[in-house]
């Protein structure tokens, strides 16, 4: 059967009004990260219901990935789809309430339906189009809606994998407005900690101001002290912020100690490690008003609290690219752009411990950046229809009975 043939078996056996009642239940349910107990049940309530092999995989207390299977029972490559549950805060601001979805105009109108309620829902759609049609397809179909990604920026991905599972290829549907994302900026994240003596400012010259220590460090930190060669699919980058800076009690009082958070979104060839290594060497070399070292420890922030990511990068003409924009091309009527997307590609996602992990993936999912964690979410129902659609059609070719 042609891929235009089985395309056409897609749309019509894919259900819509099912792939948007799934969005609009994920959407009903608040998760943010943190309290996402809630919605990992519903959705493993309703893998389960559909007939699929489902672990609920508690990555902290009260807090479990959902992991589905679709097992064809003979042997073939493995297929993951990967989301998440997790969402960021809903804004302030909306005219109705985010936890009510609605229909209006073509669109679906829910709390974090972009990032990443509908890609979620797009894929558990996908899947159960396919469960019918079992016996043409050979391998295994995977579900991961996992925990942890917007607050730890993997937490339950990377628990999943270290917990076993493997794949071939994988599917993340992180918002891409349906094009194919081949790379983004790893994450680096340090915190700087000052360490002084506290004293009321009547005794100045007894103590140490913790905070005059942390400023001389952080005053030294911008791009210049990293080591990297540039990339031309991560232009802009590498990037350095101090995004926190704290600490003290009280203004009369010299801080006994004091704390600087800082971001670096990196390109091919840096590292977490090489990243601390370059920070810890700017900061030894700077000097407070006196003419000291500044008493400052460097670290990277660990799990739970944040996952280290290295950049990703796939090759466009990896096999799950060209499936991806193969399928998108049967619906569409033309291929997707692939390649660097931007401002995306000075994101993290999943999609880089995947990748690390041996799994060729592709970011392919409906939404648009503009429209992320803002009042009022909405996704255009056509964009969520497709995604699910092409994810139907691509793990059909992936797994297809040879």
């Amino acid at each position: 059967m042609s891929l235009s043939d089985q395309a056409a078996r897609v749309v019509a056996d894919l259900d819509p009004e099912y792939a948007i009642g799934v969005v609009e239940a994920l959407c009903s349910r608040p998760s943010v990260s943190g309290d996402e107990a809630e919605v990992s049940r519903w959705t493993a309530e309703e893998l389960r219901r559909l007939g699929l092999d489902v672990v609920e995989q508690e990555v902290l207390p009260g807090r479990c990935n959902v992991i589905a299977t679709l097992d064809s029972g003979r042997p073939g490559p493995t297929l993951l789809f990967n989301g998440h549950l997790d969402t960021l805060p809903v804004p302030d601001g909306g005219r109705r309430d985010p936890y009510r979805p609605r229909r209006a105009d073509g669109r679906l109108y829910g709390a974090e339906i972009n990032n990443m309620k509908g890609a979620v829902g797009a894929m558990i759609a996908a899947v159960a189009t396919i469960l019918p049609r079992r016996d043409e397809i050979a391998g295994r179909i995977i579900l991961s809606a996992v925990i942890g990604e917007c607050d730890a920026l993997g937490l339950g991905t990377l628990h999943m994998l270290e917990s076993g599972l493997k794949a071939d290829m994988a599917i993340n549907g992180e918002p891409s407005d349906l094009k194919a994302m081949t790379c983004h900026s790893g994450v680096s994240q340090l915190r700087l900690a000052a360490r002084g003596k506290s004293v009321h400012i009547c005794r100045k010259s007894e103590g140490r101001n913790a905070i005059e220590d942390l400023l001389a460090a952080a005053a030294c930190l911008d791009e210049s002290i990293l080591t990297f060669d540039s990339h031309p699919d991560f232009r802009g980058l590498p990037t350095l912020n101090v995004g926190v800076v704290r600490g003290g009690t009280l203004p009369s009082m010299l801080a006994s100690e004091a704390e600087a958070l800082i971001d670096v979104r990196t390109v091919p060839g840096m590292t977490p490690e090489s990243v601390l290594a370059d920070v810890t060497r700017a900061v030894r070399a700077a000097r407070t008003k006196d003419g000291r070292e500044p008493d400052v420890r460097v670290e990277l922030i660990e799990r739970p609290r944040f996952c280290q990511q290295h950049p990703y990068h796939v090759a466009r003409d990896a096999p799950v690219v060209q499936v991806i924009a193969d399928c998108h091309a049967a619906f569409v009527g033309a291929a997707p752009a692939i390649g660097p997307l931007f401002p995306q590609v000075f994101y993290g996602t999943d999609a880089s411990h995947l990748q690390r992990a041996g799994i060729s993936t592709i970011i392919y999912g409906p939404g648009k950046v503009e429209e992320i964690n803002v009042p009022d979410e909405s996704m255009a129902i056509e964009d969520l229809l497709t995604a699910a659609r092409v994810y139907c059609l691509a793990a059909m070719q992936i797994c297809a009975r040879r």
